[in-house]
């Protein structure tokens, strides 16, 4: 998901964030599914790793590698 969000600044510094309702709206219909900001951002961060991996290991071959 990416936000489109005005930044609001006060003394030079960001404030606040204004987005669009819909934004809004699926934002927390995203985050009614983790039970903390800290789940989601987990998952988020998990999402993230998983795009820029561009080779993937089976469980055998990291067994094998670390020679278990």
């Amino acid at each position: 998901m990416t936000l489109n969000a005005q930044i609001i600044q006060s003394e030079g510094k960001p404030k606040f964030a204004v987005i669009a309702y819909e934004e809004y709206e699926a934002l927390q219909e995203s985050l009614a599914s983790f039970d903390s900001l800290e789940d989601f951002l987990d998952y988020a961060h998990a999402l993230k790793v998983k795009s820029e991996i561009t080779s993937w290991h089976t469980l055998g071959e990291v067994k094998r590698e670390l020679g278990l």
